[in-house]
């Protein structure tokens, strides 16, 4: 196998403190809108996409990881236009993904899993190993590198796809619900994993669980039905979050002031009253 030539360690394009900016993308998924004119950017640290079920988190995702392609409107990504052929392939380079359902092959080692995903990223045949091993000491699974992937709980193989993702030590790195699921003790080791990454990797998450945004967000952009209900910080986020819940009947909704501030929120972009 010819070797490929090894990653940088940060992206060519021009991107400052913006890593993403998305500008009037709209997108269809057969008869039906998912976005309309969006426009969000997101910056280095970890971002928060935070919404209901259908708000659109994963169709954000997946443009941001250049599956999908947007209608209109232009995605500059890493400094790199995604709507370019040839910046498409830059930023798949310089890009780490983990979707919801992240397939893994039962009868593989943990190992050889991350091994593959590190070849699969275009690193070269020598460096594959060393980076594997350096990915899963990162995603804190150092015991299970000799285990077969079957033989491993959910929480397990969701930081076996993590180190996968991060392998190639990417500029940006996009996770869909990884924490869906998780048992609280194994959402606080994923939570810890996922601040280390940051330190280096810009980070997108996709969630609906408010604790996972206050816990891990620098920034947060709150979708429901497609649009942005809001896009600033996590501090912003809890101030507006409580005042809106001030503003309302607390008794109709049960949780912390961050949790009835954002129901308030998906309820005033409803047109109801709360």
């Amino acid at each position: 196998m010819v070797e490929e030539e090894e990653l940088p360690a940060s992206s060519g394009g021009a991107m400052g403190d913006t890593v993403v900016a998305v500008d009037g993308v709209s997108f269809r998924y057969f008869r039906r809108t998912i976005f309309e004119s969006l426009s969000v950017t997101v910056g280095r640290g970890i971002t928060g996409l935070l919404g209901p079920n259908g708000a659109g988190k994963s169709t954000l995702l997946s443009l941001l990881s250049t599956r999908r392609s947007p209608r209109t409107g232009t995605l500059d990504i890493l400094g790199y236009n995604a709507g370019r052929r040839a910046d498409r392939e830059q930023i798949r380079r310089r890009l780490g993904y983990l979707a919801q359902r992240y397939p893994l092959v039962g009868s593989m080692k943990v190992l050889d899993t991350v091994i593959y995903a590190a070849w699969a990223s275009g690193l070269g045949r020598r460096r594959c190993e060393v980076a594997a091993n350096e990915a899963i000491e990162r995603a804190e699974i150092a015991d299970l590198a000799l285990r077969r992937v079957r033989t491993l709980s959910g929480g397990q193989r969701q930081r076996v796809g993590v180190a996968a993702a991060i392998v190639h030590r990417p500029d940006l790195l996009l996770l869909d619900e990884p924490t869906a699921g998780l048992d609280p003790e194994v959402r606080m080791v994923m939570r810890r994993t996922l601040k280390q990454i940051a330190e280096q990797t810009a980070v997108v998450i996709s969630t609906h669980l408010i604790e996972d945004v206050l816990a891990l967000c620098d920034d947060v952009i709150v979708l429901d039905g497609g649009q942005v209900l809001f896009e600033g910080d996590t501090a912003e986020l809890q101030r507006h979050a409580t005042e809106a819940a001030l503003a309302g009947d607390d008794a109709r909704v049960a949780g912390s002031a961050m949790e009835r501030g954002y129901a308030a929120l998906l309820a005033a972009s409803r047109g109801h009253e709360k």
